[in-house]
C-alpha cells in the first residue's frame, strides 16, 4: 500500500512538472492571400487576385523543442489583364478562374542555439499541398491542379524585444523542400483532352513523380510578430511569402503574399 501511494505521489509530481514545462496554444487566423499563378495548361497569361485566407493551428512548446500543426486554406477568384499576351489593355478580357488552395503541415523543431534574447530552431517539416484551379471557358482543360506531399527542412529565428513597454517576439522562418511527390494533370494543354469515357477521379494520380529541390523548388518564408494579451493568450501579426515552380507536363509558377492576424488561445 505504501509503494502504491508513493507511485501515485510521484506520478502527480511528474505531471505537475510536465504541466509547467509544456505550453500549448490553439490558433485561428484570418487574412488575405495575394496570389499570382501562371499555368500553361490554362494559358500563358498570369492570373492574380487576393482570395480570403484562413488557418487553424496548434502550437506546443517545451524546453528544447517546439511542434506546430497547421491547416491553411484560401478560396477566391483570380483574373488576368489581357486575353492576348502582350496586349494591354486588350479588346477581349479573359474570364475569371476560381482558386482553391489548401495546405496541411506539421513541423517538429529543436533548439540549435539559445540566449536570453534570441533562439535558433531547426528540424523536419511535412506538408501536403492541394491547389485546384477552375477555368470553365477552357472546356478541355478546365480543371488544373497541383498536388504534392513534401518533406522539408525548416529553420526559424526568434528574437524578443519590447515595444511600448510590452514584451514582443519576432519570428523569421524558412522552409526548403528536400523531397516531393507531385501530381499534375495528364493532359498537356489546349490540344489534349481528358478521356471522356473515364471518370475524372480515376485520372487524378496518373501523372505522378518524385522530385528533388532542383526539380520542384518551393521556398516559404513564415514571418510574424507575437505579443501577449489578457489571460496568457497571444496575437500574431502574420506575413507569409511562398514561391514554387514545376515544369512537367507544362510549366506552372505560383507566388503568394499572405497578410493576416492569428489569435492564440492558451490551453496548457
Amino acid at each position: 500500500m505504501k509503494n502504491f501511494a508513493c507511485f501515485i505521489v510521484l506520478s502527480l509530481c511528474l505531471r505537475a512538472v510536465q504541466a509547467q514545462e509544456i505550453e500549448g496554444y490553439w490558433g485561428l487566423a484570418v487574412g488575405l492571400r495575394y496570389q499570382t499563378v501562371q499555368d500553361h495548361l490554362i494559358t500563358k497569361s498570369r492570373y492574380n487576385g487576393a482570395p480570403v485566407y484562413f488557418s487553424i493551428n496548434h502550437e506546443r512548446r517545451k524546453p528544447g523543442k517546439r511542434s506546430n500543426f497547421q491547416f491553411e486554406g484560401s478560396v477566391g477568384p483570380l483574373t488576368t489583364g489581357a486575353f492576348v499576351l502582350g496586349q494591354t489593355p486588350a479588346r477581349y478580357r479573359q474570364p475569371k478562374i476560381t482558386s482553391y488552395w489548401n495546405e496541411i503541415s506539421y513541423s517538429s523543431l529543436f533548439v540549435l542555439r539559445s540566449s536570453e534574447k534570441a533562439d535558433w530552431w531547426f528540424g523536419p517539416s511535412l506538408s501536403n499541398l492541394i491547389h485546384v484551379r477552375f477555368s470553365p471557358r477552357w472546356d478541355n482543360s478546365s480543371i488544373n491542379y497541383d498536388f504534392s506531399g513534401n518533406l522539408q527542412a525548416e529553420l526559424r529565428y526568434r528574437r524578443g524585444f519590447r515595444l511600448l513597454g510590452k514584451p514582443m517576439k519576432g519570428n523569421v522562418g524558412l522552409k526548403l523542400p528536400l523531397l516531393g511527390y507531385v501530381t499534375r494533370p495528364i493532359f498537356t494543354g489546349v490540344p489534349d483532352f481528358l478521356d471522356q469515357e473515364r471518370s475524372f477521379e480515376s485520372q487524378l494520380f496518373e501523372n505522378t513523380s518524385v522530385r528533388w529541390l532542383g526539380d520542384f523548388p518551393r521556398i516559404q518564408f513564415d514571418n510574424f510578430v507575437e505579443f501577449p494579451i489578457a489571460g496568457e493568450n497571444k496575437i500574431q501579426l502574420l506575413y507569409y511569402w511562398e514561391y514554387y515552380s514545376y515544369r512537367y507536363p507544362n510549366p506552372v509558377q505560383t507566388a503568394a503574399h499572405t497578410l493576416g492576424i492569428n489569435f492564440l488561445m492558451r490551453t496548457k
